[in-house]
């Protein structure tokens, strides 16, 4: 499944990948990108693909760059545009350049030693029960300190008809802010050391800056939509069994504090 499975394991289990580097791939559910607060993503994508076009990446782009989150998408011009006449030509596969041209040395750099933080501090979460698999015992229900994560009506569906519902969970006992969103970014540049010579690209991105101080305080603020039921593991979120829990919600959800024998109720 390439880049487009790259999205759709990285949205379902955020928490088993440090990074992600979806190559022309895109997300066709582009609200599941929300889980990807905690892993920043490296796409890379052709302007002239002709099966994940720019109307289909682009999309996803922005979506990254509207939530504030760590990304970078590199779009390479066609291939009959590259210095190399003899190797390409107008009817090259560009959905296929990347692979042709065999060089992910900046990938393999982005992608590094990097380990995933298994307790950050602000969690976002999107159950997408439609990707599920049941009988295989694939459910995803679960991020980083939260799991069980159930939608209330099957009838919130996304943009694509799947049985959808968000949550979102700071914890405020880790003594610090969510980081500083730096400004997006934007310029050329050119991957070479591969099969098809110098292919040039266009870059945007957005990094973070350094998490701000925070008061240290034993307290949650939780904010669903369309959930059910959600379990906090408060040793992992940093809290105790007393912890504030402060909801918003569009409706009935229960909140489960995991080992201390206490549901809270809103909605």
């Amino acid at each position: 499944m390439g880049g487009i499975g790259t999205f759709k394991l990285g949205a379902q289990f955020p928490d088993l990948f440090a990074r992600a580097q979806p190559t022309v791939g895109d997300e066709s559910n582009n609200d599941v990108v929300a889980s990807l607060r905690n892993l920043p993503v490296l796409m890379w994508n052709n302007s002239a693909d002709e099966l994940v076009n720019p109307a289909l990446f682009g999309a996803t782009s922005a979506k990254l760059l509207s939530l504030g989150y760590r990304y970078e998408t590199d779009i390479y011009q066609p291939c009959f545009t590259s210095p190399s006449p003899a190797k390409c030509s107008p009817l090259f596969p560009n959905h296929l350049e990347l692979a042709v041209n065999d060089q992910y040395a900046p990938a393999a750099a982005f992608l590094g030693s990097a380990q995933v933080d298994p307790n950050p501090s602000h969690v976002t979460y999107v159950v997408d029960t439609a990707r599920d698999r049941p009988n295989l015992g694939l459910v995803a229900d679960h991020a980083y300190w939260m799991s069980g994560v159930t939608i209330r009506s099957a009838s919130h569906t996304s943009t694509t008809g799947d049985p959808e519902g968000q949550i979102d969970a700071v914890s405020h006992g880790f003594g610090h802010g969510d980081p500083l969103q730096l400004a997006p970014s934007a310029g050329p540049g050119t991957l070479t050391g591969g099969n098809l010579g110098p292919l040039v690209y266009a870059r945007t991105s957005r990094s973070w800056g350094a998490a701000p101080l925070a008061l240290t305080l034993d307290a949650i603020d939780v904010n669903a939509t369309n959930i059910a039921t959600a379990t906090i593991d408060p040793t992992r979120a940093h809290v105790d069994c007393h912890a504030i829990l402060n909801i918003t919600t569009d409706g009935p959800i229960a909140v489960t504090l995991a080992g201390c024998g206490r549901t809270v109720h809103a909605g």
